[in-house]
C-alpha cells in the first residue's frame, strides 16, 4: 500500500522531472528542435501578446494559454510514463528493457496517435519523434531505477518459502 501511495508517485515525479530536463536540453542543443521550439515559442508568444492587448479582459486568454501549454506538457511528458508505470505494476513487469522501450515508443508515438496518421510527412517529423522517444526512454529508465525493479511488490525469497519435510 505504501508503494502505491509514496514510492510510485515519487518515482513518477522524478522520472517526469528528469525527462522534462532532457527534453529542455535537447530542445536547445539539437538544431532542428531548437528551430522548432524557438519558432513555436516566438509565434505563440506574439500571438498571445496580440490577443491580450486587443482584449478588454486578458485573464481568460492567459488562462486558456496556460491550460493549453499544461495539456501539451501533460500529454507528452506525464501521460506515457504514467500509463507504462500502471501497466507494469499490474503485470509485475520488472525488465529495464521493457520500461525504456515501452515508455520511449509510447512517448514517440503520441504525436502520431493524436494526429491519427501513421506515415511520415517529412524527415523532420521522424527526427522530432526520435527526440520524444529518447525523452520517454529517460523517463522509463529513471522510473525503473527508483520503483520499477520491484514492480508489483517484492517477490518472495526462497528463505521465506515453506520447506518440504
Amino acid at each position: 500500500m505504501i508503494r502505491w501511495l509514496l514510492l510510485i508517485p515519487f518515482a513518477l515525479l522524478i522520472a517526469v522531472g528528469m525527462s522534462s530536463l532532457f527534453f529542455f536540453v535537447a530542445s536547445m542543443v539539437d538544431p532542428l528542435m531548437a528551430t522548432l521550439t524557438g519558432e513555436t515559442l516566438f509565434v505563440g508568444f506574439w500571438n498571445l501578446v496580440d490577443a491580450v492587448f486587443s482584449s478588454d479582459d486578458p485573464g481568460p486568454i492567459v488562462a486558456d494559454a496556460m491550460l493549453t501549454v499544461g495539456r501539451i506538457m501533460f500529454t507528452l511528458l506525464v501521460l506515457p510514463p504514467l500509463v507504462i508505470a500502471v501497466i507494469s505494476e499490474v503485470l509485475k513487469m520488472r525488465s529495464l528493457i521493457w520500461y525504456v522501450l515501452a515508455t520511449g515508443v509510447l512517448t514517440a508515438a503520441v504525436p502520431w496517435i493524436l494526429r491519427g496518421a501513421a506515415r511520415v510527412q517529412n524527415p523532420d517529423e521522424l527526427h522530432v519523434s526520435a527526440i520524444l522517444g529518447l525523452t520517454g526512454a529517460v523517463a522509463g529508465f529513471i522510473y525503473w531505477a527508483i520503483a520499477g525493479r520491484d514492480a508489483g511488490g517484492r517477490s518472495p525469497s526462497t528463505s521465506q518459502m515453506p520447506s518440504e519435510s
